[in-house]
Formats: structure tokens, sequence, C-alpha cells
């Protein structure tokens, strides 16, 4: 699609890559009543080169082509990008082995969609990353702003030792200015999880139920076909259906665990870990504290830092086994993720850039708790985080 170049500055970027100029027009049309800046390449190569400091919201890969396939692509796009990596959604006319989708996801997919495409189903899914996309900025400039004034609360409090009677209204006017900022994170989040649960919500009952009607239908009229070629064109367009309908609960659930509110924090965990471990192949070890008495935004803050921690386990840490412990001490939560993997680099754990761990930590701090990070290369990492229950959110 076009645009004016002043406004295409302001638009995510798109990329989408296939070999065939007829699938690449098809692409094209599909995507068109989106808002981004739409980025179209024909082969690995020229991808990487149109793409190159350029920051993608969500690419769009074509498994099979000549010379470098969508898989090595991908490992590519991201290695480029350690600090800032690009969610992947694969498209395949094939992708019925299980070494096939290991293979996927181990290069840095998310998703994978068989060609022809369902027009309604990829964008959806696109709109899903667009928006996670839009949120990751504005939280990422309300971070940086944070950092800069946490920055400048540094250098006063140090000035301040030599002069504590000049300097103590400044001090105390960045403090409730560094004070509103996380409020104003925390309100943020709130946000950002409502409409993940919006849209959650629309893929559940608009998009799922749809598919759900589409596949009764086809059952009443195999019930009434007597044509034993139409009744197995039937039973594959089912199985294709079924294959769309997971994949839309498996995006459900991503989007808003209903778990948590349903069954509580440690079903969540249980179910959210044995999930990770199926599909990572990297083995998780619980040791969760039975019945802990929270409230619901501890136990969502909870959630999201484990989310988090093995999302980074399992892109840097190659790691084989992840232990996490919670228990209830005092009057604190306390909550240990340890990966037996790589290591993190001081400079790493200090970076501004690494938006995932001062996620992790701004979480934390909202409910008046903290997160560290301890580990050396090659000696695993361990995530701390405790968190008070006589915070106000009890």
């Amino acid at each position: 699609m076009t645009h004016d170049k002043k406004n295409m500055k302001n638009l995510p970027n798109l990329l989408i890559v296939d070999d065939c100029d007829e699938s690449l027009a098809t692409l094209e049309h599909i995507l068109a009543p989106l808002e981004v800046n739409l980025i179209s390449a024909r082969s690995g190569e020229e991808a990487l080169k149109k793409s190159r400091g350029v920051e993608l919201a969500v690419a769009l890969l074509d498994v099979r082509m000549p010379g470098m396939d969508g898989f090595e692509l991908a490992k590519k796009i991201n290695k480029a990008r350690p600090l800032s990596r690009v969610p992947i959604i694969f498209l395949t006319a094939n992708y019925d082995t299980e070494v096939q989708l290991l293979s996927g996801y181990e290069s840095g997919g998310g998703d994978f969609i068989k060609k022809p495409c369902n027009d309604h189903l990829l964008l959806s899914k696109i709109r899903v990353f667009l928006d996670i996309f839009d949120q990751k900025q504005l939280l990422i400039r309300d971070n940086l702003y944070l950092i800069k004034i946490a920055h400048q609360l540094e250098k006063i409090k140090t000035s301040h030792k030599k002069s504590e009677a000049r300097d103590r209204s400044s001090i105390e006017e960045l403090e409730s200015s560094l004070l509103q900022q996380q409020g104003l994170r925390k309100y943020i989040e709130e946000v950002i999880e409502k409409e993940r649960k919006a849209i959650s919500r629309e893929l559940h009952d608009d998009l799922g139920q749809e598919l759900t009607a589409v596949r009764l239908d086809l059952a009443i009229i195999k019930d009434n076909c007597a044509d034993p070629d139409m009744i197995l064109k039937i039973n594959k367009v089912s199985a294709h259906i079924c294959k769309i309908i997971k994949s839309v609960q498996r995006l459900t659930l991503q989007l808003r665990p209903h778990i948590l509110d349903d069954l509580g924090l440690e079903s969540a965990i249980e179910w959210y870990t044995a999930a990770f471990a199926q599909r990572s192949n990297i083995k998780v070890y619980l040791q969760i504290e039975p019945e802990i008495a929270c409230s619901h935004d501890i136990s969502f803050t909870v959630f999201r830092i484990i989310q988090e921690s093995l999302t980074n386990v399992v892109r840097h840490s190659k790691a084989s086994r992840v232990d996490i412990m919670l228990h209830h001490k005092g009057h604190a939560i306390h909550l240990k993720i340890f990966d037996n993997g790589i290591g993190i680099s001081e400079f790493e754990k200090r970076s501004n850039k690494s938006f995932g761990i001062i996620s992790m930590k701004e979480r934390a701090a909202s409910l008046g708790g903290s997160l560290e990070i301890e580990g050396e290369n090659g000696g695993g990492t361990l995530v701390k985080m405790i968190i008070p229950l006589n915070n106000g959110n009890q």
C-alpha cells in the first residue's frame, strides 16, 4: 500500500516476503486496509536489505523460497535485533509434521498460517500484533522518561549530601514526578490488559463462533451427501477449520489467561508452564505454596513476570531447565525463577534498552515490591521478586 512520505514515518512497518509475484500481490491486496508501511520483498536477501535499520512491527514470511528459506530469514532478522525481536508469522502450504513446526518456532516464529490464506484470520492475527506493538512503543517512551527522571533524581541526591537545604525542594519535586509517572505506567498497563481482554473476547465470540457455525453447516451438508468424493472434500475442509479454531483458541489464551480469573494463580502457572515446556522442550519444575492468599493485582503481576521471564529464557538463555519457586514469607510474596543457561552480563542487566527487564521491575515497583536479576556468564540466571502484602492491594 502507499502513503505520503510524511505519514509513512509515523506508521508501523510490516514486512512481507514471498518469491511468487502472484502471492505477493494477493498479500498486498489483503493487507491494504491496514494502516501500515508495507515493505515487500521477493527473496530473503532483498528482505534483509530493505529492512536493515528499520523497526518492524511484524513480519509475514513464506517458508519455501529458493536460496534462503523463511526459517533462515527469520533467524537473521532477529539476530540483527537482539533487544527488539520481531514477531514472525510463517506462510506455508504444509506444516503437518512436528519437525517443521519445531524448526519454525526455534527460528523465532510466533505462528503459522496455511496457504491459501483466510483473509479474515490473517488480518485478525496481524491486528493483534500491531496493537501489541503500539502499546510497546507507548511503554518504551514511558520507560525512557522514567529512566531520565531516575537519573536526574540520583544526581540530585548525590549533590544533596553537600547542600541538603538547597536541593530539598528539587528532590521532593522529582520524587513526586517519579511517583506520578509510576502511577501513569500502571494505568497504561491496565489499559493494555483491557484491550487484550477485548481483543481476546472478539476473537472468541466473533471469529471463533463463526468458524464453529461453518463447521456445523459442513456436518449437515455431509450427512445429506451421497457422493464419496464430495464427502472426502468436506472432511478436508472441516479438518482445516478445526486447525483454525485451535489457532484462535491459542491466541485468545495468550492475550488473556482466563484461567487466572477462574481457577487462581497456582492453576494458571501450572497451565502456562506445562504449555511452555511442551512448546520449547525446556523442562520446568515448580515449587508453589498452595492456596497463597493475595490480591488480583499481585496474582496478575506474578503471572506476567513469569511469562516475561520464560520468554527471555527461550530467546536468550539456551537453557534446558527452569526452576520456579513461589511462596509466602512474613508479609510478602517471594518469587524465584532460575535457569541453567548461559547467564546474563552486567551490561544486559543495566542497559536502558533491556525493556523486558525494565518492564518486570516496574511491574513489581508499582505494587511496592522489588525485582533483582543475578547471574554470570555460563552460570545461569536468577530472577528474584518480593511483593509486600500490606501495600493496600490485599
